[in-house]
């Protein structure tokens, strides 16, 4: 009954010193190799937040084109005027055209536009036209190309004629044969790509709605071409996407104008940098189930080493009560 009775308490330690050492190790076992996914999630969740705020400092550029074009076509000196269209004496039209050019100037005066001015249906111009912008142009083809406009300011954004991404153009309607023209270089935009780029090792896309490539940050890709076709449909109806897409973490963000910023990170660049943590989670891991081994050994020894006392105790009492039953007898 005795030695029963000891190999059953030997069995619930052993029991619970696996069960202890088990949980140990599933604890930290689970979360050493869950740590790639760990990371991944926290990885895209900081690219969205990132994404974002890229693309709104590519919008307060936008929006400043906007409202300078807007501020010119809803005014009621230009709206009135038109060059080709007026039936004024030529010194009259010259001293409201020197008066309207002052107005753009003035207008325009806060802001680094390339383009800010009138295009009349002739072809002809008002204000501050850069001379890339109309040798890039023949004749009526500057207005022709910039005169279908929608009612909605996000549709009026276009590039430069053959796909030119070096500017990035607003316009507007101001009258029937006249619109308001207002570019920036794309170049503008470079430093706000540039800063992320370097500062959280992203390769970022800027495209149109058509996935037309604006800018990329990959230093093997042309920006002139298409987005890859998985990542097009990937992003293709959402304002606000953040994916994992073929071994990528991607994030893309919707402008005013619809053209999209989309930055990626390669899940391996991410799961490479863990490297170091893996090896020292590994190295805690280990001492910590080391540890507990020890602590477990050190209180079934302690353990046994009482239930050794008890059993020391209980055999001299058996042998005095055997004393006294055979003095007793005797």
């Amino acid at each position: 009954m005795k030695t029963l009775h000891r190999r059953f308490i030997t069995a619930i330690l052993l029991l619970g010193s696996i069960l202890i050492l088990l949980q140990i190790f599933l604890a930290f076992g689970s979360t050493f190799l869950s740590l790639d996914k760990m990371l991944t999630t926290t990885s895209t969740s900081l690219l969205a937040s990132t994404n974002r705020e890229i693309t709104q400092n590519v919008n307060e550029k936008f929006e400043r084109m906007i409202r300078v074009g807007n501020l010119i076509a809803d005014n009621e000196d230009f709206r009135n005027y038109s060059r080709t269209e007026s039936k004024l004496p030529q010194e009259k039209n010259v001293a409201i055209e020197l008066g309207l050019g002052q107005t753009i100037s003035s207008l325009s005066a806060l802001d680094s536009f390339c383009d800010c001015g009138l295009v009349y249906n002739d072809g002809t111009t008002l204000g501050q036209l850069d001379a890339r912008t109309l040798d890039q142009f023949e004749g009526k083809e500057l207005y022709d190309y910039f005169s279908a406009l929608s009612d909605r300011d996000s549709e009026n954004f276009k590039i430069g004629k053959d796909n030119d991404c070096s500017k990035l153009y607003y316009s507007k309607s101001v009258n029937s044969s006249t619109i308001v023209l207002v570019s920036i270089l794309r170049e503008e935009l470079d430093p706000i790509f540039y800063d992320a780029e370097e500062n959280f090792n992203l390769t970022l896309h800027m495209s149109t709605t058509n996935h037309y490539i604006i800018y990329s940050g990959d230093e093997f890709e042309n920006s002139s071409g298409t987005l890859d076709e998985n990542l097009a449909q990937a992003i293709e109806n959402s304002n606000h996407l953040s994916i994992q897409l073929r071994g990528n973490v991607i994030a893309s963000d919707a402008c005013i104008n619809g053209w999209r910023i989309t930055s990626t990170i390669p899940e391996s660049t991410l799961t490479a940098e863990t490297g170091n943590l893996r090896t020292i989670y590994l190295v805690m891991s280990i001492g910590i189930i080391i540890l507990g081994i020890v602590i477990i050994t050190i209180l079934c020894l302690q353990v046994r080493k009482r239930m050794k006392a008890f059993q020391e105790i209980e055999d001299n009492l058996d042998d005095i009560t055997d004393i006294k039953d055979l003095n007793l007898n005797g």
